[in-house]
């Protein structure tokens, strides 16, 4: 009896992988079409043919356009999420924390080089679609906040600037690398990323202290 259910939980867990691939595909299919033809000339029927399903199949695992759509969304900003995220850090480990995501959101979208097309393709569409508006909204929250605490950890500890606003800072690190991103994918000499994201880590770092004057 035990080996019969220890079988049969290896069957559901199977049939769990499978369906996690299968979808997988589906997704990894639509980011490549959505690369070479852009979401105007994105169809279903071509996902479905890409990944090597009917298109029955597709609408199992996304049973709306709109369903799809998230999905996608969520897709493609978890290829930059796992790079991109700051993870806890204390005070005294917060610049060389912000120094280490710009460094990993560079190497997401070199690892991925059709990330900033994509994710060009879908910023243009949450402005007309609700919900991929609704699932950027979340992303850019969650993101902008994990680099707020970053900054605020570090403003308390003396790493970075004291007159810093943490909200702001946030903001103008993850526009920094968007707009980075969208630049370098249209042309890849236009700057050097590094020189820059060394430019921001000055901006946000403390000044050197002054040399006291020596009193005659």
């Amino acid at each position: 009896m035990a080996k019969t259910r220890g079988a049969a939980a290896d069957g559901r867990a199977s049939t769990t992988e499978l369906g996690a691939a299968r979808r997988r595909d589906l997704l990894e299919a639509a980011y490549s079409l959505i690369a070479e033809k852009g979401l105007e000339g994105l169809r279903t029927r071509d996902i479905a043919a890409r990944a090597g399903v009917n298109i029955s199949t597709l609408h199992y695992y996304f049973g709306t356009k709109d369903a799809l759509l998230v999905a996608i969304v969520e897709h493609v900003t978890d290829k930059f999420g796992k790079e991109r995220a700051p993870g806890p850090a204390g005070p005294a480990d917060a610049l060389a924390g912000l120094r280490a995501h710009l460094e990993s959101a560079w190497r997401s979208f070199q690892d991925n080089p059709h990330l900033a097309t994509v994710l060009q393709e879908l910023s243009l569409r949450a402005r007309r679609d609700p919900a991929a508006r609704m699932a950027f909204r979340a992303v850019h929250k969650e993101w902008n906040l994990a680099v707020e605490h970053l900054v605020r950890q570090g403003v308390r500890g003396g790493q970075l600037r004291s007159d810093l606003d943490p909200r702001a800072a946030a903001a103008v690190v993850t526009s920094f690398i968007i707009g980075a991103m969208i630049q370098l994918g249209v042309d890849a000499g236009a700057f050097d990323f590094q020189h820059v994201s060394e430019e921001v880590d000055r901006w946000l770092a403390p000044a050197p202290a002054k040399r006291a004057r020596s009193r005659t």
